[in-house]
């Protein structure tokens, strides 16, 4: 007996329990859940949730797989599945297991949670060796993700020697995950720090920009007054490569953690050009550089519930059939009970500063905590009379802990942080976001404009919405009450193109905000709304569960999503390894199969990326036909040296049936005319040209007609217009021009010019030659008697009738069917109609007399 006591305190006798511990000779379990049987239980955790058993039974089986995905629900207990699968891994190999989480904050929650469990795990310190009890396979190393994925990174890089190895890597929060990764492979010289190094960069490709008219831009974004993202042309950026390289090699030491990763991998990246910095980024992160996690022969990536997981192959290289057999449970642990109510589809006029009553009425009356989501820092101060601003990541990770502790209620305002942030409990009950969320950084900008009105990109908001709405509820039993603010976010949840993306939980959720929604009539009706939510209302969290479990089902993959993904990462490794004509083929392979299931704008991606391992094989005429080609598909790309032959658009349909299909698309028809008052918010003098000119486009389309813009490089016209009647408005947009300066020689010859191409791109039609203009005065040297003006006053009194149109359309109950007949029959009495609109709206131009 004597040897299991220990003496302390001058005789007192305590039990060594340690030593009886060490005495069993009881093997390790490598089940998960019978370790999690023996595990002691903390406070809050006395069983798993039927779906963390689930999962976890279903990983056992499978653990062998080089790479599995885990999906479950926001708040369903992600943390405690990985640790369970990383201490049995390690119990079974004896090897090291590595845990990653997106943030520092996250890393400390996972070893608090795996001390309560006594699971063995230790934090990765920085400049510190890598824990023995890690490297020996005694204990679970928990770290950041850019802990790993540096160019300096302790575990190694490959072609150094002795790179770590593991048995497994646990990868949290993996779709949080994917523009961490990109950064650590993310090179940017700022030009407000290195303003000669970013100019010299800038310099190198200025006349490749003239040799395809975009030297304007250039200098715009150089000046500051452009906030869009060129891209260098490859085929320049492949000549130019010893030359960024020797630049950029005396600033090394500035790029420390980037450069080792870069330097030899140039040709495989974009470079973009912002008003704020040069950068250099891979066209898909280049994860092989780290044998650790290249060569873990398990991969295990823990995901919430998001409906498109195809980034997990373009991100980290996963095999594409994981993605189909991603381990899910449809049990609903881990949803959380979230009230959406979107104000601009409520019965009231709905101004901005009730909003701000109402979550200052949350904060100090109902004492809960209210924070509102932006997609900018610009609009983030719009709010800064009623709420803290968080600049920064440590001043982000201070508001969050007092919210979480209840320190303060806020209201606080977060720019673009959809994602890694957690307001659990009363830390968060009334969440705001306000406006469309958009990329963070210059590579997802970039992206965005390149893609821009194809599904890609409604994918990438459908994702960050969910991310958003996910920030004020963490789980099973949590609440929160959610406000959908700005026309652009109320129009796009309207729309049913849009809603396919979101993941069912998200659509029944919002389904029921949109009814509940359009009961509510006044600002008052909404408070009293909330409060039941708050107030935890029996009948609204019975309506709330029943709806749910009625419309919440296993989430489908899309295969098309995985094929484009499994495509362009095997692209870019045949390229990588040394075969760019396999890596071609792969790509005409794809677009000779599945096509016509792309949109335009993916198909001219592909032939992009084709053309531009062509140009750096050499194959120079190759890459021109496929960029020509690229261009005809997506004229958001790279313009090649030579243009392709101009494609005329086609008039398909009557005005009357494209309006009323147009309106159609919309689950929420209210939905469109918030489409129409975001677009027609930019037809004004102080509008960017790129935005006139965009929302003069997208106008015409609201109104049936179809339409482009076309003046890449100064043959046609800004805009055109086609209408059903065979007639074109071919439109020079001088929205920024001062009120008394008169439309001058140059600019009618501009117009002249664009006219006379649309005279050869359309034989069979008429044409209507227009200028934006704000009045109808003309110098003499003009002789523009025979063109026309579209004034800011017609422009305002064709806008006000399309409004009038469209209210009347919108808010009336008929079928899709019948609203082609009403809308026939309004246009009949309207200046809107094809037959009426130009001589209603356009005023010919006149000599200035003075």
């Amino acid at each position: 007996m004597k040897e299991n006591v220990v003496y302390k305190n001058g005789g007192d006798i305590m039990v060594d329990f340690k030593k009886l511990k060490s005495k069993k000779t009881k093997p390790k379990s490598i089940d998960p859940l019978e370790i999690f049987r023996r595990l002691p239980k903390p406070e809050g955790i006395n069983d798993l949730y039927s779906s963390q058993t689930e999962i976890l039974q279903k990983w056992f089986e499978r653990r062998d797989e080089r790479d599995i995905i885990i999906k479950l629900h926001t708040g369903g207990g992600k943390t405690l599945t990985g640790l369970l699968m990383a201490q049995s891994t390690q119990n079974e190999t004896g090897e090291p297991v590595l845990y990653l989480a997106a943030t520092t904050q996250l890393v400390q929650q996972t070893l608090e949670k795996a001390d309560k469990l006594g699971i063995s795990a230790v934090p990765y310190l920085p400049g510190k060796p890598l824990d023995e009890n890690f490297v020996n396979g005694k204990a679970i190393m928990v770290a950041t993700y850019k802990a790993l994925f540096h160019g300096k990174s302790k575990f190694g890089i490959r072609g150094e020697s002795n790179p770590q190895n593991v048995a497994a890597i646990i990868l949290d929060d993996a779709h949080a995950a994917f523009s961490v990764i990109r950064d650590s492979f993310t090179l940017e010289v700022k030009a407000k720090d290195n303003p000669s190094r970013y100019m010299e960069l800038i310099n190198l490709f200025r006349k490749s920009f003239k040799d395809i008219d975009r030297l304007g831009t250039l200098e715009d974004i150089v000046a500051g007054s452009d906030f869009s993202i060129l891209e260098v042309p490859y085929w320049t950026w492949h000549d130019q490569l010893d030359a960024v390289r020797e630049q950029l090699k005396s600033d090394s030491n500035k790029f420390g953690l980037v450069w080792p990763l870069l330097r030899d991998q140039l040709h495989l990246c974009h470079a973009l050009i912002s008003k704020d910095s040069f950068t250099i980024t891979p066209i898909l992160p280049l994860v092989n550089t780290f044998p650790t996690f290249f060569e873990a022969p398990r991969k295990i990536y823990m995901s919430a519930t998001i409906a498109d997981d195809s980034e997990i192959i373009r991100t980290f290289d996963a095999h594409p059939e994981s993605v189909n057999r991603a381990l899910q449970s449809r049990s609903l642990a881990g949803i959380s009970e979230r009230m959406i109510l979107i104000p601009e589809l409520m019965n009231f006029d709905f101004k901005k500063e009730q909003s701000e009553r109402i979550i200052e009425w949350a904060t100090t009356k109902k004492d809960v905590g209210a924070v509102i989501l932006v997609p900018s820092d610009k609009a983030a101060i719009e709010w800064s009379g009623v709420a803290s601003l968080a600049k920064g990541s440590t001043e982000v990770e201070n508001l969050v802990f007092q919210l979480q502790q209840g320190e303060i209620n806020g209201p606080v305002v977060f720019s673009n942080r959809y994602d890694g942030i957690d307001l659990p409990g009363d830390s968060c009950r009334i969440l705001l976001m306000n406006g469309l969320p958009v990329g963070t950084s210059n590579y997802e900008l970039f992206r965005a404009s390149a893609l821009y009105g194809g599904t890609t990109i409604t994918r990438m908001l459908a994702q960050r919405i969910e991310q958003g709405i996910g920030r004020g509820a963490r789980g099973a039993g949590d609440h929160c009450v959610i406000l959908l603010m700005g026309r652009d976010i109320s129009s796009w949840v309207a729309k049913d193109a849009n809603f396919r993306f979101l993941t069912s939980a998200t659509r029944a959720q919002l389904d029921m905000g949109i009814e509940v929604s359009k009961e509510i009539e006044s600002v008052k009706d909404l408070v009293q709304t909330i409060v039941r939510s708050i107030d935890r209302d029996k009948d609204w969290i019975e309506y709330h569960a029943e709806t749910l479990a009625e419309q919440v089902d296993e989430d489908k993959t899309n295969n098309l999503y995985i094929t484009l993904a499994k495509l362009e990462r095997k692209v870019i490794n045949l390229w990588d390894d040394g075969y760019p004509e396999k890596a071609i083929s792969k790509i005409e392979q794809l677009l000779d199969k599945d096509k016509h299931e792309l949109d335009a704008q993916m198909v001219g991606w592909f032939q992009q990326l084709a053309a531009r391992i062509a140009d750096r094989w050499g194959s120079k005429d190759r890459a021109l036909d496929l960029q020509r080609q690229a261009f005809s598909n997506n004229r958001n790309l790279i313009r090649p040296k030579v243009l392709p032959p101009y494609r005329p658009l086609a008039v398909s349909q009557p005005q009357a049936k494209a309006i009323a299909r147009k309106i159609g698309d919309y689950r929420l028809r209210q939905g469109y005319l918030q489409s129409f008052e975001e677009i027609v918010t930019n037809l004004h003098k102080d509008a960017s040209a790129n935005q006139f000119e965009q929302a003069l486009c997208d106008l015409a389309t609201m109104l049936g007609f179809v339409s482009e813009r076309h003046d890449k490089n100064g043959e046609g016209p800004d805009v055109l217009w086609l209408l059903p009647n065979q007639v074109g408005f071919v439109i020079e947009a001088k929205s920024r021009k001062k009120e008394k300066n008169a439309l001058t020689k140059e600019e009618h010859g501009q117009l002249l010019v664009a006219a006379e191409w649309f005279k050869n791109q359309y034989p069979d039609y008429e044409f209507v030659r227009v200028s934006v203009h704000p009045k109808n005065q003309a110098s003499r040297s003009a002789v523009a008697g025979a063109s026309h003006a579209l004034t800011y006053e017609k422009l305002m009194s064709l806008v006000s009738d399309a409004r009038v149109l469209l209210t009347t359309l919108v808010e009336s109950q008929l079928s899709n069917e019948m609203l082609e007949a009403e809308c026939n029959r309004l246009l009949e009495e309207s200046n809107l109609h094809s037959n009426r609109i130009a001589s209603s709206y356009l005023v010919p131009f006149e000599v200035q007399t003075k």
